[in-house]
């Protein structure tokens, strides 16, 4: 450790900030060689980090400021590449000067030259606090030596020689605090965050108001019921109001009422559910074609012939949907009556119906006809 730290040379005070900064540095090139120096540091998360390598107690945010206040208010305070952000909700983050990121934004810090900046930051405030004070200049306490004694020199530039504690004690009392100045995207949602703080006001303020009310109307009465010290003609002007009211809201309902049944008749006239089954039945229609070709190709010639439930069965088997077997006989009948008459017929005899397919017929544009039918391609 380098001797400007020994208690010998300086104040238990100063030693314990000397310390403090020296923790300060090691937390923050742990974060950044982890994180990168491009990410904001959470003060949250720094103090406990810089609690632990000090561990003399625990470090509250005026340290962290305190730290980086003396950085910036020395002779090379131009150079300090710390600044303090507010990020709102009580979120405040240390961040590093686009000019003293490294590369990448990965890198570690220059621990030696900033320990160096801060104690020339610290000479130059000793400086400026004893001529504006006009603390006396004392020697350190030193072991008696041979030879004559050394001058004291009034004159001396560093804070090394004075030991007097109640002076140590107010100088770094009085030391700068860095600013926290609120960060870019926090300024730019303000304006949104308090208009949603004047909703909420408005809102709790509107509750007590009905709270207040109805507390008034307990304790007066009932919400009708005129209070003790209303005439007997204001009670009747009140009850009058309200029945006038009253009939006129009943009235505006039974209006709302017929003009939304007048509207619904003048409308179209909805599809019935036998309208809907068959254009169900034409969508699946191409699908279906698809299905039975297949089926026809199984078996030789060129007029195939199959039994209404078998048919029904297979279909249930191979469609991609599952079907029930009355729409799928809806779909069967729709197919032979309007999209492909000529190609596949129904027969029935009795109890008994088969579907014939006649493969000479074969459709060859059932788009065409589908779009025909109305059905979207």
């Amino acid at each position: 450790m380098s001797p400007i730290y020994s208690s010998g040379t300086l104040p238990t005070e100063l030693v314990n900030l000397l310390a403090l900064h020296s923790s300060f540095l090691t937390a923050l090139s742990l974060h950044y060689a982890h994180n990168g120096t491009a990410t904001p540091v959470d003060l949250r998360d720094l103090t406990g980090s810089v609690s632990n390598v000090w561990r003399m107690r625990k470090v509250t945010y005026d340290d962290i400021r305190l730290v980086v206040g003396v950085l910036g208010h020395g002779p090379a305070g131009c150079n300090d590449p710390f600044y303090l952000s507010d990020y709102g909700r009580g979120k405040i983050c240390l961040e590093m000067r686009d000019e003293h990121k490294t590369m990448g934004g990965f890198g570690t810090l220059n621990e030696e030259a900033l320990k160096v900046m801060f104690m020339e930051s610290l000479d130059h405030l000793w400086r400026q606090w004893t001529v504006a004070t006009k603390t006396p200049a004392r020697p350190t306490a030193t072991p008696k030596r041979r030879g004559r004694p050394r001058k004291t020199d009034a004159k001396q530039p560093s804070i090394q020689p004075f030991t007097c504690e109640p002076s140590i004690t107010k100088f770094i009392a009085q030391l700068p605090h860095a600013d926290i100045a609120p960060c870019a995207s926090l300024t730019a949602v303000a304006p949104l965050q308090e208009k949603g703080r004047k909703r909420l006001r408005d809102f709790k303020d509107s509750v007590q108001q009905g709270r207040a009310q109805k507390k008034a109307r307990e304790t007066t009465g009932k919400e009708n019921e005129p209070a003790p010290q209303q005439t007997q003609a204001q009670a009747q002007a009140v009850q009058t109001k309200m029945t006038d009211f009253a009939s006129v809201r009943k009235t505006n309902l039974l209006d709302r009422i017929l003009a939304k049944q007048a509207a619904a008749a003048a409308g179209p006239t909805p599809p019935s559910p036998a309208e809907l089954q068959r254009k169900a039945a034409l969508q699946r229609a191409q699908e279906v074609l698809h299905i039975l070709s297949l089926l026809c190709a199984s078996k030789p010639g060129l007029r195939v012939s199959f039994s209404l439930a078998s048919l029904v069965q297979s279909l249930q088997s191979s469609i991609r949907t599952p079907l029930s077997k009355e729409e799928v006989v809806k779909c069967v009948e729709v197919l032979a009556n309007e999209v492909v008459p000529g190609y596949m017929s129904v027969v029935r005899m009795g109890a008994m119906a088969s579907v014939v397919v006649n493969q000479a017929m074969r459709p060859t544009d059932v788009r065409g006809r589908l779009a025909a039918l109305g059905v979207a391609a």
